[in-house]
């Protein structure tokens, strides 16, 4: 059985490994574009590739429904003893699992390994052009200038999505999909920093970092996400990875007009118990209390007329620091994408339902997880799946 696996990405080098490991016979050939394997992984987890979340959930994606399913048969331990089988070994903090390397570059260098060692073949600097059905299996049409078609039994795409694609994902086989007749859900930027209306609010901020809890509400005040977390200021917007998680529920209800973010810098004080410990630090050191706060780049943001400002609306505003979104920040500064090959397209084996042997993962379809090892979690649950299947 000849295998072809178009994109050698995360999801498209562990389709590979896992499925060379349970067909030994078979000849797997990646088809990768980029001058090397998997250069966004490279870059997750700053560096250190969060990898997998102990508390993996169906709630953490955009479609919780198909996901738990898979996640019963496919649970947290069951993938990282999968990692384990092929010799990755893992550190946890918290709910982080990373390698034990703590390095990306480490991991992918591992991987690779393992790879070269199962006799995976790895074609770079690949183009891939077109497919057509043939025979029962596929005909590959690899660069423009190729005058011969490359014959696979089985065809499975791991072509990511739109985000970052100096590092290789630049969403240019969708159209190709479409043409063969597959359903696409518009790709937005997900897990990204936010744009907000009026920036000058935040002019002089740029690198102040804050822990916040993050609202998400429409302009009439219904609550539609929050989470907890460092919020890190940007001269345009803010950012920070529960930015990007509020970013990401944002996208995926569809960019409610007006809707707002609201901070509350101290999410375990009420507002009457800020109130009264401002006013008993005013008291201990009248001109420079707000030092106890925030450092005094900062102030300017809350006493924006009179430094003397009333504590009661000092205390609103920390409880309440209202931002209007303008737009999320754009592909290039996304982690992923939301949006892909609708998830109709696909069976429960991630099987394409109008061509057989053609099968999907990772990216390239409509599934999208919060930070925190989610997506690459989503990588390996994919590959696992089609691997079970073939």
């Amino acid at each position: 059985m000849r295998i072809a696996i178009i994109g050698g990405g995360a999801s498209g080098l562990y389709t590979a490994i896992a499925v060379q490991k349970k067909h030994p016979d078979a000849e797997v050939v990646v088809f990768e574009k980029e001058a090397k394997m998997a250069r966004k992984l490279y870059a997750t987890g700053n560096g250190h590739c969060n990898l997998l979340n102990a508390s993996l959930s169906a709630q953490a994606f955009n479609h919780p429904d198909f996901i738990a399913p898979y996640l019963t048969r496919y649970p947290f331990d069951e993938l990282e003893k999968t990692l384990r089988s092929w010799g990755v070994e893992t550190l946890h903090e918290g709910d982080y699992v990373y390698p034990l390397s703590y390095s990306a570059s480490t991991y992918v260098g591992l991987l690779l390994k393992i790879a070269e060692s199962l006799k995976i073949k790895a074609i770079l600097n690949a183009r891939f052009v077109d497919y057509e059905e043939k025979d029962g299996g596929f005909a590959l049409k690899i660069d423009a200038d190729s005058q011969t078609d490359l014959f696979f039994d089985r065809l499975i795409f791991a072509t990511g999505g739109q985000s970052t694609s100096k590092l290789g994902s630049d969403g240019k086989c969708f159209p190709l999909f479409v043409r063969h007749g597959y359903p696409l859900v518009p790709l937005e930027p997900g897990l990204a920093p936010m744009k907000i209306q009026y920036p000058e609010r935040v002019k002089g901020l740029s690198g102040f970092r804050h822990r916040a809890n993050v609202g998400l509400l429409l302009s009439q005040g219904a609550l539609l996400y929050q989470e907890e977390g460092e919020v890190l200021f940007k001269e345009d917007g803010l950012s920070g990875i529960v930015i990007f998680n509020v970013e990401s529920a944002y996208v995926r209800l569809g960019k409610p007009f007006g809707a707002k973010l609201v901070l509350d810098y101290f999410p375990e004080k009420s507002e009457a118990e800020l109130l009264s410990e401002l006013k008993a630090s005013e008291k201990k050191n009248p001109s420079f209390f707000f030092d106890a706060y925030f450092p005094a780049e900062a102030q300017s943001h809350f006493f924006t007329d009179n430094p003397r400002k009333e504590l009661s609306r000092l205390s609103q505003s920390l409880k309440q620091d209202v931002f209007e979104i303008k737009a999320p920040y754009g592909f290039e500064n996304s982690q992923v994408s939301v949006g892909g090959i609708a998830l109709s397209s696909v069976d429960e084996h991630l099987e394409s339902r109008l061509e057989k042997g053609l099968y999907f993962v990772g990216e390239a379809l409509d599934i999208d997880g919060f930070c925190g090892g989610f997506n690459l979690s989503w990588a390996l649950l994919s590959a696992l799946i089609v691997r079970d299947h073939l």
